[in-house]
């Protein structure tokens, strides 16, 4: 509630309009998860990452009525890589949605495709074929049917109390929290494996349920809107794993979608790009690896500067809890960033707090998974 309170704040006192010129940089990344229609259970954890379709539909057409124009992500690095020329351009802005679920192609694709809008979708192998879990979503299912459940934690057996929709809120957040923080990784795939065990859940059929296969992002990728970009393979947060690990993570979901695609993709997306669980070692082996951008979950726009930082680069979320055109105007206006970051343009630095949610772990973004 206070979010949006100060986002309506900058707005209806006009105060992000008058600084978005200063503030609004060359334009802004939009990160979106799933399009679809929202169900009117009362118990919805995830929803911050779905918009619904018509919402995306009103939002591009005033976006681009407010004088914003829509670019891809090949033009977003031609822009970064000499800034200077474009120094009069339009601000930007460049659609993006994290791990290509079905709904994308059947709810958003059509969107775009009405308004000629470019889109990128990021993709991890792992999740297309069935072998990542959406471990997430495993959680609000089966806390969804049940009123209370046992799982065997580090420190031993705990029961949630799932009896009301609070308690079912206040389990799933602490629990995700939990294994998203201060949890190996491992272990929290392990973790979330039993539970859905124990409670008749099947995560590899769920996945493959909700996760364009091969054939459908071969289809997409021949769309001329469309870009293919890499998320790595198993959907893990890199920060929390070994270097070799990250080498392989990040390299080999290049070399995968080379493989089933066509051709290498050129750009990638960090999953749970919070900065405590990707930082300047996942930045400089992306780099490595031949990525010409790859972007975080951290809250910002775009200036001139991120040309020396093309694999750290910022969005803006696109949240099923903003939509709103104020919302969001406000956002790409660059002022709460901004607020946020202490007058900073760039939020390039590491924490130095691993594990532990950083301040834009409840800011903006609003991502209670600091995205997936």
């Amino acid at each position: 509630m206070l979010r949006k309170a100060i986002l309506q704040g900058l707005y209806y006192s006009g105060i992000q309009k008058a600084l978005s010129p200063l503030t609004r940089g060359m334009g802004s990344i939009l990160m979106l998860h799933r399009v679809t229609e929202h169900g009117r259970d009362p118990f919805q954890p995830n929803y911050h990452l779905a918009v619904c379709p018509e919402f995306l539909d009103r939002i591009i057409l005033c976006l681009k009525r407010a004088g914003y124009e829509f670019i891809s992500m090949d033009e977003v690095h031609r822009r970064l890589s000499d800034p200077d020329a474009y120094r009069d351009a339009k601000p930007f802005l460049c659609m993006t949605l994290d791990d290509g679920y079905r709904d994308n192609m059947k709810k958003a694709v059509p969107v775009f495709r009405r308004h000629e809008v470019p889109y990128l979708i990021y993709v991890a192998p792992g999740l297309v074929e069935g072998s990542a879990p959406l471990w997430w979503e495993d959680l609000e299912t089966v806390f969804r049917k049940r009123s209370h459940i046992y799982a065997e934690m580090p420190q031993g057996r705990v029961e949630y109390d799932l009896s009301t929709t609070e308690k079912k809120l206040k389990a799933f957040n602490e629990l995700v929290h939990e294994l998203l923080f201060e949890t190996p990784e491992e272990d929290q795939r392990r973790l979330v494996s039993q539970i859905s065990r124990a409670y008749k859940h099947d995560q590899e059929t769920y996945a493959r349920d909700q996760i364009m296969d091969w054939s459908q992002l071969h289809e997409l990728s021949e769309d001329t809107l469309c870009t293919i970009g890499a998320h790595t393979i198993n959907h893990h947060a890199l920060a929390k794993l070994p270097e070799k690990r990250v080498r392989f993570e990040i390299g080999q979901s290049r070399e995968v979608i080379r493989t089933e695609l066509g051709t290498a993709p050129a750009h990638f997306a960090y999953p749970y790009g919070h900065q405590v669980l990707a930082g300047t070692r996942e930045f400089e082996i992306a780099e490595e690896f031949g990525f010409d951008t790859a972007v975080t979950t951290r809250h910002g726009v775009v200036y001139p500067e991120h040309k020396d930082y093309l694999t750290a680069l910022p969005r803006v979320s696109m949240n099923g809890n903003f939509q709103s055109a104020a919302y969001v105007k406000t956002l790409v206006s660059g002022v709460p960033g901004r607020l946020f970051n202490k007058g900073r343009k760039l939020q390039i630095k590491d924490s130095g707090k691993p594990y532990e949610p950083g301040p834009e772990f409840n800011s903006f973004s609003g991502l209670a998974l600091a995205s997936s």
